[in-house]
């Protein structure tokens, strides 16, 4: 079964959502990943654009922003983490109402690089990362048996360090995931993060065999497919080698820290359509020359 084809519209910042969906359309993606915001987005809006456009909503970005700390599952505070169990249950009931099977998750916030109360003693920070990692798992668990009920998998996606501290690599995700212990609970990887934190992108992909549900779709600079230097063909090659049928969902970003403000600079606008075309083409061939010689189609 050919890999679904996605891109994630948080990276257009406020882009008017049917704008995303013509461009998804005219290079042949098969769907859209929404971000986790329930509030910005009228539901009947969204199904019609999906109905017009033949797409579909195959996934939600769940957003946790720091410092806001709304969103942080592994925060000390205890109405903190119930504010972001009770975000992830409106994402669940979003994704319901969308058929979105995924919903992704930082266990800690975006932007949150040391535990709270950035201890800079080592025994010190060793306890407090201890202590919000059972949080986090104590969270997602609450999470998870909501989602569980609702149909929903909840996704992990470990980032790189220089964004969060918590839950960097493949192995820490798989190892969370053990400790939920939850039907619910699956496993997302992003390919940007995974060539700053893995020693082998590829060989951690074989390891999230059976946990996997996603994927973000980036070049080391964070660009189009192929403008950098992390090797795609090896990359496809490990989701076959497991069986994987889920998404190949696109996350690149022009050269600026934010996309919001991208979105609202004129020299950058071409690149939404670049990068969109280029990827899904890239990714396209090497999975038609891994296949056996399928067309783009």
């Amino acid at each position: 079964m050919a890999f679904k084809y996605s891109i994630s519209n948080w990276i257009y910042g406020d882009e008017d959502l049917e704008t995303t969906f013509q461009r998804l359309k005219r290079y042949g993606y098969d769907g859209v990943e929404l971000m986790g915001e329930p509030a910005r987005y009228d539901v009947g809006e969204v199904e019609a654009l999906c109905e017009k456009y033949g797409l579909k909503v195959l996934s939600i970005a769940g957003m946790y922003p720091w410092p806001t700390e709304e969103r942080d599952l592994s925060n000390p505070r205890e109405e903190v983490r119930r504010r972001a169990v009770q975000y992830l249950k409106d994402c669940c009931d979003f994704a319901v109402r969308l058929e979105a099977g995924v919903i992704i998750v930082v266990p800690s916030a975006v932007g949150k690089v040391l535990p709270v109360g950035e201890p800079r003693d080592e025994e010190e920070w060793l306890k407090a990362y201890d202590k919000e990692w059972k949080l986090a798992v104590e969270s997602l668990g609450e999470a998870a048996l909501y989602a569980e009920k609702q149909g929903v998998v909840l996704a992990i996606e470990p980032i790189n360090r220089y964004e969060t501290f918590l839950v960097n690599t493949c192995e820490q995700g798989l190892r969370m995931i053990q400790e939920i212990r939850s039907p619910a609970v699956k496993l997302h990887l992003d390919v940007f993060h995974m060539n700053i934190e893995e020693r082998d992108v590829a060989q951690a992909i074989r390891a999230a065999k059976g946990v996997l549900v996603n994927l973000h779709v980036a070049d080391s600079n964070r660009t189009a497919v192929g403008e950098g230097h992390i090797d795609f063909k090896a990359v496809l090659e490990g989701l076959l080698d497991i069986g994987y049928e889920g998404m190949l969902t696109l996350e690149p970003l022009p050269p600026v820290p934010d996309p919001y403000m991208a979105a609202r600079m004129k020299r950058f606008m071409h690149l939404w359509d670049d990068y969109a075309r280029i990827s899904i083409e890239r990714l396209k061939d090497i999975e038609g020359e891994l296949r056996g010689g399928e067309s783009r189609g």
